[in-house]
């Protein structure tokens, strides 16, 4: 909490960072030092080195997720817009652990669940980064600051290498807990669609083909993501087949009684 308060004793509040969500390698140069607060040009200054050092193309595309995102993609164009690549698409997400301590609206809108190519993906990647980095804090809090700087260096690229060295076993490792969750994930949509019928199915995916490729221009577009309560009946527009305790009547139940708690 001391790092969070501004302090005329203190040269530096903190640090801001860009980590890859697929590999948590720190991006170099991009580590970014925090004077009063957690200010948006702070991080416009690390976005900016991140992608310049890390050699993104405009055809790549980026996928940024930041826990306040909502607030921070807001201006983002105007304040640096003209220093991105040109042609360069950023999509906006938030991870699904700040994800739920933000309106419901941001869920549909930024969680990577509902982002095209987003997949699975770390969105905290640098909670577990701090968590490493935070050991050496109290050394960094009293040195100079040449000295901060080079220890911060020494162990974000320490950090780095050791990940390189283990990306092997981390990517196997990977590959195996995707086959297992594919095989759970599509048993589990298998058993859903069946309840729901064809005729469902085909409109629902129309819907979120629409929504998505509307995304990037009006984020609002994939609210069609929330259930509605204004209308109990449109629950059951698209009935279940068989007896009423089906998968999918159960799921719309339990899903009406969350919104209704919150």
């Amino acid at each position: 909490m001391n790092a969070l308060q501004a302090s005329k004793l203190c040269d530096v509040t903190g640090i801001v960072s860009i980590a890859c969500g697929r590999h948590g390698c720190y991006a170099p140069k991009a580590l970014v030092d925090l004077f009063k607060g957690e200010q948006q040009k702070n991080v416009d200054f690390a976005l900016l080195k991140a992608l310049t050092s890390t050699h993104v193309e405009a055809e790549q595309g980026v996928l940024l997720i930041y826990n306040i995102t909502c607030q921070y993609f807001v201006h983002l164009q105007d304040q640096i817009g003209s220093r991105l690549p040109f042609g360069l698409d950023i999509e906006a997400a938030i991870g699904l652990f700040h994800i739920h301590a933000h309106k419901d609206q941001c869920f549909f809108r930024y969680a990577t669940s509902f982002i095209p190519g987003a997949a699975i993906v770390a969105g905290e990647i640098l909670e577990s980064l701090w968590s490493s980095l935070n050991s050496i804090s109290p050394t960094a809090q009293t040195a100079t600051l040449a000295h901060r700087a080079e220890m911060l260096d020494d162990h974000t690229t320490d950090s780095n290498h050791k990940k390189t060295l283990g990306i092997v076993n981390t990517l196997c490792r990977s590959h195996q807990t995707t086959v297992d969750m594919l095989d759970h994930a599509q048993n589990y949509y298998r058993n859903l669609t069946d309840q729901a019928g064809p005729t469902a199915v085909a409109k629902w995916d129309q819907d979120i083909e629409v929504v998505e490729a509307m995304r990037k221009y009006d984020i609002t577009t994939m609210d069609i993501y929330a259930a509605r309560l204004e209308d109990r009946q449109s629950a059951s527009q698209y009935p279940a087949s068989g007896t009423g305790n089906s998968l999918l009547a159960s799921w719309m139940e339990l899903s009406l009684a969350v919104e209704e708690k919150q």
